[in-house]
Order: C-alpha cells, then sequence, then structure tokens
C-alpha cells in the first residue's frame, strides 16, 4: 500500500503567487495595513477565501475591517479593577461575538491611538473617568469610537452609563435629615487638584451638596487619600475639628473601613453617637457591626450596558449619542439612627 501524501498547508507565499502580488503585500494585508490599493486587497482577500487560507487574524475580519476586539481601559489611579465590570463586559462581548482586552495599567497619548491604528481593537470602554479627562478628550477629537463607565464634565456627543451618585447622596443625606440630623459629614476618596478630579466624586460632592442646600445644612467635606490610614487621619480631623457632626456619608466603599476605625477610636457608638451612610456590596454591608446602612448597585449592569451600547454603534454609525443613569438603591440598616446626642462632650484631641 502506497504513503498517503501529507496534505500541503497553504502559505502566505502560495496566497502571494496566486493573487500575482508580493509577499510583503499580503503581510500588509494581513496586518489591515492602509498603504495597500483597494483593488489588490479584495483580490487578495478572495484568494485567501477560495484557498481556505487561515491566518491569524479570520479572514472575515479582514474584509470587514474590523477586529472585533473592544478594549477596556481601568487605571488603577483610584480603585482597584472591579471584577463585576470586567467579567461581565467580557461575558457580553462573547454573546455578542467579540473579544474583550483589558488594560489596567497607565497609557500615553500615542498608546491609546495605537490600539486602534495598529488593529488591535475597534473600539474601547474607558473606565475610572476624570472631571476633565484627557483620554476623552483625545477620543473624542480623533472621531474615535468609545464609551464611558463613569461620565466627565463635558458630555455633548459622549456615550455612557453611569451609577448616578449624586442622586444617592441626595437619598443618603435625606434619610439623616429626617432622622433630625444637622450636621453631615462627607468622605471621598482620591486627589482633587484644579487638573484632575475623579467624575464619580465630583457628582457624588454636588449632590450632597445640593441637599445640605435643599435642607440648610452646614457641608462639612474632607478629602482622604485612598488607604484606610489616610481615610482615618481625614475622619478624626473633620471630627475633632467640627464636633457638632452626628452623622457620615461616604460614596466609595473603600473609604467605609476608615471611618469604621477612626469612629472607634473615638470611643463613639454607632448609631447613638454617630450614624454612617457608606456605599458597600449588600454582602458585605450585612456583616459590619452594626450593619451598615448603605448605597448599592450591581456592577455587572455597567460592564453589560457598556458593552450592548458600544455595539450598537459599532454596526450602525447613525445611532445617536446614550446616555444611562442608574439611580443606587439605599438599604437602612443599623448604622443610622434618630439624633440622640452631639459629640461635643464626647471627643478629645487624638
Amino acid at each position: 500500500m502506497g504513503k498517503i501524501a501529507p496534505i500541503k498547508k497553504t502559505t502566505i507565499v502560495d496566497i502571494a503567487k496566486s493573487a500575482g502580488v508580493s509577499v510583503s503585500t499580503v503581510s500588509r494585508i494581513l496586518n489591515n495595513k492602509p498603504d495597500v490599493a483597494e483593488e489588490t486587497r479584495q483580490r487578495v482577500l478572495q484568494v485567501i477565501e477560495e484557498q481556505r487560507f487561515t491566518p491569524q487574524m479570520n479572514w472575515q475580519q479582514l474584509r470587514s475591517g474590523k477586529s472585533r476586539f473592544i478594549t477596556l481601559h481601568f487605571p488603577q489611579d483610584y480603585n482597584p479593577p472591579s471584577q463585576g465590570i470586567m467579567t461581565s463586559a467580557a461575558r457580553r462581548c462573547e454573546e455578542l461575538g467579540y473579544t474583550l482586552n483589558l488594560i489596567v495599567g497607565s497609557l500615553a497619548e500615542n498608546d491609546l491611538l495605537a490600539i486602534y491604528r495598529s488593529g488591535q481593537a475597534d473600539a474601547m470602554i474607558l473606565v475610572e473617568i476624570l472631571a476633565h479627562d484627557w483620554r476623552v478628550e483625545l477620543l473624542r477629537r480623533h472621531g474615535q469610537r468609545f464609551v464611558m463607565i463613569g461620565r466627565c464634565a463635558d458630555l455633548s456627543g459622549l456615550s455612557y452609563v453611569d451609577y448616578d451618585i449624586g442622586a444617592g447622596m441626595s437619598d443618603a443625606v435625606t434619610h439623616l435629615a429626617a432622622l433630625g440630623h444637622r450636621h453631615i459629614g462627607l468622605i471621598t476618596l482620591g486627589e482633587v487638584t484644579a487638573h484632575k478630579e475623579y467624575g464619580f466624586t465630583a457628582w457624588a460632592k454636588e449632590g450632597y451638596s445640593a441637599t445640605c442646600r435643599q435642607y440648610n445644612l452646614t457641608p462639612y467635606w474632607r478629602s482622604a487619600g485612598l488607604s484606610t490610614e489616610s481615610v482615618m487621619a481625614s475622619v478624626l480631623q473633620l471630627l475633632t475639628g467640627n464636633p457638632q457632626i452626628t452623622a457620615l456619608v461616604t460614596p466609595q466603599d473603600a473609604g467605609v473601613p476608615g471611618i469604621l476605625k477612626a469612629v472607634g477610636s473615638l470611643g463613639l457608638r454607632i448609631p447613638d453617637d454617630i450614624s454612617i451612610v457608606g456605599l458597600l456590596d449588600e454582602t458585605v454591608a450585612e456583616m459590619t457591626t452594626p450593619p451598615l446602612t448603605a448605597l448599592s448597585f450591581f456592577s455587572r449592569e455597567l460592564g453589560e450596558a457598556a458593552v450592548d451600547i458600544l455595539i450598537a454603534h459599532l454596526n450602525d454609525d447613525m445611532l445617536p449619542p446614550q446616555q444611562i443613569l442608574l439611580r443606587p438603591r439605599l438599604h437602612v440598616r443599623g448604622s443610622t439612627g434618630p439624633l440622640r446626642s452631639t459629640l461635643s462632650t464626647t471627643l478629645q484631641q487624638p
């Protein structure tokens, strides 16, 4: 019995020979480079299809000019990347025939634009948005497709999905005011300068301040660093400098441990001496002592909605921008109670 000859695998050389072009031309087409005549590109793609050549990038993707990759940029300047956002976005991408790439480090302008120009991604999801975010301005200026999880100051022509933390802060302050609290402090996390403010913090502070004005309350705000120690120091400074404060609110889950430690170090009882409202996952909020009155939301909603918006726009350039705000839910637990005493006789300078 004679030997069966092995099936010869089609190579890039075979494609070039059949299409009557150089190997370098085929390579440029496979890498989606722009410096190839359209007639030549279509001829090479036709040969690729006929010979069932399977390069690293699927030929259908080459023909459409789309990579079917989406990049999610989640810099770690303010918070560790949210597992819920990442997994829900990745799952939704897969359901819709796309693949999600994750970048958690900082990017320079050229690096960000190179993701589009090199064909690494058709579009991007930007997370951890600054009130004035250079990534947003750069991509808007260059006409690149992206969606934000979060919001910046100038939203004209932009698509985003975000939680309405301003409304959440309003719910928190309203709840405390209804319990008789007239001096309510706000603790936020993240550096705040004229050119760098985390958008989530900006909207939280705006909602808090507006509700204080509504109820004729004096606002008390402190910004802390990202560590528990920094939060604790800011809370101690706020409370010892303003002993009339009987309630504290924070819109960031990372702020809760520092607040609880600071309050405990001052010998204050929750909620007898001071009421606390935070932002925390429901399961974790139930485990604090006492259980924490908290704003909560499901991060998977953000990831799924962002992908849906982005892919809808990739499939239809004529769609108008989509802007979605989801209201957090306030769950009242044991860390808030009626005003019972002032702190003036309790606090001591640490």
